[in-house]
């Protein structure tokens, strides 16, 4: 069996995988917990969430099917401070603490973004290490000096538990440090950060475990019989571990993902040790040593539709999915940027907010909620064509997140903006089951079979209507040139 643990930004999970990457029935251990205000996680407490979801599933497991590998996935970009006993400084910044958003600013004046971009894969924004580095040394100079570690959560969560500390090549291509051509900590932003490379972990290879902990195996001398004999790899990141989990394994599929905020991403081959180019709108993560995960995420996704159903009055009922879809297309008049919190991909403009423009005395909530669905998917249809120039020519769309699924008439509306056929996946658990798929990968255990033995069935193909995306197309330039006049 695989014992997956999820460390995600509202829970943390564990979870039993068989050999074949199927999760067990009933074998999933949860513990919910939100961020602080300054969007924080404490250390001590990740620690002990893990711990309790790993106690919980002891009881479940048969002597008979013994645990032998441990993968682990983590929400992306964290950063947390440890003394030279391995004791944390500081609690763990999070992607979604802006405190360095000045920080960020100031680096982009003297080092050159699309430059930085192309070399890291990252931009030099607030939720990348460069950034909180910076913040964290002009705001806590002596917790700075002090410290002899810098790392992500899963460093010192397998360090805590299981012995081991080392970096997957993944996880750390999330803190925007690492060269993209080198594999390894980018040696230019360590000068200019005033970073060693020894304050780091070491970038461990993903073809192969981490280390198998002395007397006793990963479960750390005995601590939980069931991980005796266990194996523990590198964590990846929670993006790149939802793509393998959702059956985009390869440019023949693209994941758009929308959940609170909303996301869409590609898996390309490195080959002949070299990159692609990124393009401007988008990031570039490491799923593995040989893969490359590209895409684009939106502050904006679920949390749009939400707000509208708070502030318009909507209720969430079927009702109200039906008067959306009956809707024609563009059939409001409005024009909308949905940036409620600032934008990331694909223009970056992180003080941008949300407008509504053109409203008249006959516009109706429904009308404005309609809108605001179609906002969204010509933000995703923006970064769906950049990464066009890195997918098949005829790539799929897979979709997956709690908002995008409960609603069919947003789905048809991304497959018509896009103009690509939208599935559906099935399946529910699409992060751990990516890395399960992994760690299975990994070991050899389908040599042969590949990625693919692993693609979900879907349960439902919105085909686009080309009459409708000429329409969305034309709102969409006329949303591009509102942005243009605002920013």
């Amino acid at each position: 069996m695989i014992l997956v643990l999820d460390l995600g930004s509202s829970s943390t999970r564990a979870m039993l995988f068989d050999e074949e990457a199927n999760l067990i029935e009933g074998s999933i251990a949860r513990r919910a917990f939100q961020f602080n205000a300054h969007n924080e996680d404490d250390p001590a407490a990740a620690v002990q969430r893990v711990n309790e979801v790993i106690a919980e599933l002891q009881s479940l497991t048969n002597p008979q099917s013994p645990i032998t590998h441990i993968g682990l996935s983590c929400y992306a970009t964290s950063l947390l401070a440890l003394d030279e006993n391995y004791v944390p400084l500081t609690p763990v910044y999070t992607y979604a603490d802006a405190r360095s958003a000045d920080d960020a600013r100031a680096l982009r004046q003297t080092h050159d973004e699309l430059t930085t971009l192309h070399r890291t894969g990252c931009r030099i924004r607030a939720n990348y290490w460069p950034a909180k580095l910076t913040w964290l040394k002009r705001t806590q100079i002596e917790v700075f000096k002090r410290a002899r570690w810098f790392c992500s959560l899963p460093e010192y969560i397998c360090w805590r538990l299981f012995g081991v500390f080392g970096a997957g090549i993944s996880i750390a291509s999330w803190t925007g440090l690492l060269n993209r051509e080198h594999g390894d900590w980018d040696e230019a932003w360590l000068r200019a950060l005033g970073v060693r490379r020894e304050q780091l972990p070491p970038v461990a290879p993903t073809s192969s475990p981490l280390s198998r902990s002395d007397g006793g195996g990963a479960g750390g001398g005995g601590r939980w019989p069931m991980l005796k004999d266990a194996i523990l790899h590198p964590a990846i990141g929670d993006g790149a571990a939802a793509n393998i989990g959702s059956g985009c394994t390869d440019t023949s599929a693209i994941a758009v993902t929308i959940g609170t905020t909303a996301a869409m991403r590609v898996v390309c081959p490195i080959t002949n040790h070299q990159s692609p180019m990124t393009p401007p709108s988008l990031w570039n993560y490491r799923v593995d040593p040989t893969h490359e995960l590209t895409g684009g995420a939106t502050t904006e996704g679920g949390s749009v539709f939400a707000w509208a159903q708070r502030a318009l009055n909507l209720k969430n009922t079927i009702d109200l999915e039906r008067d959306l879809h009956q809707q024609k297309p563009d059939g409001h008049g409005l024009t909308v940027l949905p940036m409620f919190a600032g934008e990331r991909s694909p223009g970056y403009a992180e003080d941008v907010r949300a407008t509504l423009h053109g409203l008249s005395l006959e516009t109706t909530p429904l009308d404005m909620a309609r809108a605001l669905l179609e906002a969204v998917a010509y933000r995703l249809a923006m970064i769906h064509d950049s990464l066009r120039e890195l997918a098949d020519a005829n790539a799929v769309l897979v979709g997956s997140g709690g908002a995008l699924v409960a609603s069919p008439t947003w789905c048809q509306i991304i497959a018509d903006v896009t103009n690509t056929p939208l599935l559906i996946s099935d399946e529910a658990e699409a992060t751990a089951k990516g890395v399960a798929v992994l760690a299975s990968l990994k070991v050899g255990r389908f040599e042969g079979r590949g990625r693919q033995t692993f693609k979900p069935a879907n349960l439902q193909t919105c085909k686009p209507n080309l009459v409708h995306h000429k329409i969305y197309r034309a709102a969409m330039a006329r949303q591009q040139e509102l942005y243009d006049k605002l920013i």
